[in-house]
């Protein structure tokens, strides 16, 4: 990793334990201040924790936050599993849904999310942990919020659309793939995997 990384991580270096005790983390964010944003999804909270591992609540009731990146006005984007959008936490310190439904249909669970340098966000919504009655959309998805706020369909052509990235000059989305159908749901929820 030291190769892929210059500057970033030393060769040789070891993983340290900063923290412990969460129940399932996920969206690590560096923040341009100097410490970590990070979500435990099952107790819907997002975490701030400094490099010597000291952790806070950033945000309590999170409506099951996952992923986290900033827009380009350095505002926290957050996709909010539990309750069916993306958010945005303003200078302000109050929320904003910005984006909640495609066309009149609501969106499913937003799972990742990106920006982009021409300040959209792209955003993975599958609708693996919805029961059918609750499912308005008939698809998973990869959607689009441009800088105006206009909110589409980047692609329907996902099974279980999870973390996003794009490459280095932003000429691809890569869109990772981790459920292949409602069995893997299933068997997570059992424990099994």
């Amino acid at each position: 990793m030291a190769e892929l990384l210059p500057g970033i991580v030393e060769s040789g270096a070891e993983a340290q334990q900063l923290a412990t005790g969460f129940g399932f983390t996920e969206g690590p964010l560096w923040h341009p201040d100097g410490y970590w944003l990070f979500v435990d999804i099952r107790a819907s909270l997002v975490h701030r924790m400094t490099p010597d591992g000291q952790t806070s609540i950033y945000r309590d009731n999170s409506g099951g936050s996952n992923g986290l990146t900033f827009d380009l006005a350095g505002n926290l984007i957050l996709c909010e599993g539990d309750n069916r959008q993306l958010g945005r936490r303003n200078a302000d310190g109050s929320y904003t849904a910005i984006a909640t439904r495609i066309g009149d249909q609501r969106i499913n669970r937003p799972n990742d999310v990106v920006g982009r340098s021409d300040g959209s966000l792209f955003f993975t919504d599958p609708n693996g942990r919805l029961t059918a009655e609750e499912r308005e959309l008939d698809f998973s998805g990869v959607h689009r919020v441009s800088l105006t706020g206009a909110h589409t369909v980047a692609t329907r052509d996902t099974e279980y659309p999870n973390g996003l990235a794009f490459s280095p000059d932003e000429s691809v989305l890569y869109v990772a793939i981790t459920r292949r159908d409602e069995r893997c749901v299933i068997q997570k929820d059992r424990g099994e995997h």
